[in-house]
């Protein structure tokens, strides 16, 4: 019996500094306030699976890291681990959790992760064009920061992954028939695969590191995506088809933990909201520019555009609307949030008309 006791205690005691130690090589939140050359600064630990110099790496490296550091007067340092180095989304909040990482840039899969709420922006045919985008995010922007603060983030930049494409390999996606008769990839969550058995698919749930193998192995066969993901993976040296119906818009967005952001001064906190909300917007529209660019790439190369007929479209947004009041349902956000948005898009498209 002493044995055994003395035996837990030195499994206890292993644990215990296997976690300290941890903690140390990662560098918990106590360790973002640094002095430097005499100065205070917070360095803050950052993941995301964009890889570096590619899209929206590209963006947060050479505009938002360099911005920050400037509005804050070189008192807030972004250190990035980039291209899926600390895993994919679902990793990366983990590390947050933990502590292991102070911060992120996360896709529209990580976005409703940690906070259920942004589903609403990604519901299936919600948004037509970006005008409705930037009109209820000119409306909601203040809300959705609400939203991340509940679940102990401070939302930095609101961003966007873009308008996502379908991508196929064996036949060109237009109807449920064609959607039964394909093997589709899963990656984005309950949303997604929701949206595809709705489209009669048998979707396959795959994590993001994974969904390049699983194309090219032949696993899969189709996926959802932006277009620079497909471009970044070289998916379009495999893929065929582009269908670049507006099935999804997906937000995506720079996150710090509420617990770093706090121990940042409170003229720290206004200078860097303040910059970063006056360039969401041109961060949002670089990024179009960079996925446009790619489209037009991918046709070139020979991938070949699917044309869907009104009629065609029609009856895909019929057999997708339900899921809107579904997702309200199970409690991602409420039906009066629902009911908001969509009164806001009909006023937008009221003013459109006159």
């Amino acid at each position: 019996m002493k044995r055994r006791v003395v035996g837990l205690l030195w499994i206890g005691l292993v644990v215990f500094f296997i976690g300290a130690l941890s903690q140390v090589a990662w560098g918990a939140t106590d360790n973002v306030k640094q002095i430097r050359n005499g100065k205070t600064v917070y360095v803050c630990k950052m993941g995301t699976l964009a890889p570096e110099g590619v899209g929206w790496a590209a963006l947060i490296k050479d505009m938002i890291t360099p911005g920050i550091l400037k509005a804050t007067n070189g008192q807030v340092i972004l250190d990035w681990y980039w291209g899926g180095t600390m895993g994919d989304d679902q990793d990366l909040l983990a590390k947050l959790r933990n502590k292991q990482l102070q911060g992120g840039a996360f896709s529209g899969q990580g976005m409703v992760i940690a906070c259920p709420e942004m589903a609403l922006m990604e519901l299936p045919f919600l948004f037509d064009n970006y005008d409705e985008v930037e009109y209820v995010y000119s409306k909601l922007r203040p809300r959705i920061s609400q939203w991340f603060e509940k679940k102990g983030y401070h939302l930095i930049v609101l961003g966007e992954q873009d308008f996502d494409q379908i991508y196929s390999t064996k036949m060109p996606l237009k109807t449920p028939d064609d959607f039964k008769n394909s093997r589709v990839l899963t990656w984005y969550g309950p949303l997604e695969e929701r949206v595809l058995k709705a489209l009669s698919a048998s979707p396959l749930p795959i994590r993001v590191p994974e969904v390049a193998a699983s194309i090219r192995t032949g696993v899969c066969d189709a996926f959802i995506s932006p277009a620079i993901w497909a471009v970044g993976t070289q998916m379009y040296t495999v893929m065929k088809y582009i269908n670049p119906m507006r099935i999804r818009y997906s937000p995506a967005g720079g996150l710090i933990l509420t617990s770093t952001w706090n121990t940042f001064p409170k003229e720290i906190q206004d200078a860097l909201d303040n910059y970063a909300i006056s360039v969401e917007r041109e961060f949002r529209k670089k990024v179009r520019a960079s996925n446009e660019k790619c489209l037009k790439a991918m046709y070139k190369y020979g991938m070949k555009e699917v044309k869907l007929t009104p009629a065609e479209l029609d009856a895909l947004k019929k057999r997708l609307m339900p899921v809107w009041d579904e997702f309200a349902e199970k409690g991602y956000y409420t039906k009066a949030e629902l009911a908001e948005v969509k009164g806001l898009l009909a006023e937008y498209r009221s003013k459109k008309k006159k």
